[in-house]
């Protein structure tokens, strides 16, 4: 991969490209394995500069979708505009649509922050990512400072996008379900029937999904036969969801630790552990930290 791509990290058999300009993401995340490369995250193709074509992009101030970009809060009331091609309902916060100021970077560490102003999200905010490769794993955390003089709702997340060769499986511990309606908005908390139970395993070459699991432990394995590898990715801190993306047809998948659930703003009558949600005072800091660890 050519310089301007990113910054690259290197450690052991691990590379890592990140590109601050845009959206703080990160382009490529593999494994060096007999004089080849294996892609543990979707790389992304080449000069492009969108998001969404990223291997992984952070979430912040918030995860997912906000139910047409509107909300109200300690008496304010809050528009969003939208801000995804096709979608009508703004999604994933700020930090991913913008430019990430490098802070700091080693052989094998970066460290990047971006400044948001208040605009039509009327809170002041920082964030901050670091990532570290260590021996076979690459740990990502995120914190998100609130310096506005009044409390806001927060979250904070991570959205990796992973190859999907056949026979691919996604394995974790979850509690319950968010069940969706057409635009992909919660409607009714659940057990996951069968099919869609990560605790069973999620054979990815039939599953088709976009939906938030509660209840989640932290840890998600993925299973890929085709090249003999486990990734197991662990989520430490407020993070306790987790989003599940499998396109029909698509060949990759999503599985996102997230802080809280899809239109937490708009679900006060949820239950606590089951809307997630952080309120953020005036000085306060939300942090997490993941893991990506080959096995």
């Amino acid at each position: 991969m050519a310089p301007s791509e990113g910054i690259e990290l290197r450690r052991g058999r691990l590379i890592c490209v990140v590109a601050p300009e845009h959206g703080g993401s990160i382009r490529r995340f593999a494994l060096e394995r007999d004089g080849d490369w294996l892609d543990l995250m979707r790389p992304a193709p080449v000069n492009t500069r969108s998001p969404l074509a990223m291997a992984c992009f952070p979430l912040i101030p918030f995860s997912n979708r906000i139910a047409h970009g509107r909300f109200a809060f300690a008496g304010r009331s809050v528009t969003l505009p939208p801000n995804m091609d096709g979608c009508p309902h703004p999604i994933h916060g700020q930090g991913w649509l913008e430019s990430w100021a490098v802070d700091g970077r080693e052989a094998n560490w970066l460290r990047l922050s971006y400044q948001h102003r208040a605009d039509d999200w009327p809170w002041c905010y920082r964030a901050v990512q670091t990532f570290e490769l260590e021996r076979e794993r690459l740990a990502v955390t995120l914190e998100l400072l609130n310096e506005s003089a009044e409390p806001f709702p927060a979250g904070i997340g991570l959205h990796p996008y992973f190859p999907k060769p056949p026979g691919t499986r996604l394995t974790a511990e979850v509690g319950a379900m968010w069940l969706t309606d057409g635009e992909v908005l919660p409607t009714s908390h659940a057990a996951p029937p069968p099919p869609w139970d990560p605790r069973q395993g999620l054979d990815l070459d039939r599953v088709v999904l976009d939906h938030g699991f509660t209840g989640w432990n932290g840890r998600a394995d993925i299973d890929w036969p085709v090249s003999g590898i486990r990734l197991s990715m662990v989520a430490e801190g407020p993070m306790n969801h987790l989003v599940v993306y499998a396109p029909k047809n698509g060949d990759f998948f999503c599985a996102e630790p997230v802080s809280h659930m899809t239109d937490a703003v708009n679900h006060s009558e949820a239950a606590p552990e089951a809307r997630g949600l952080a309120v953020l005072e005036s000085g306060g800091r939300l942090a997490g930290r993941v893991t990506f660890t080959v096995g």
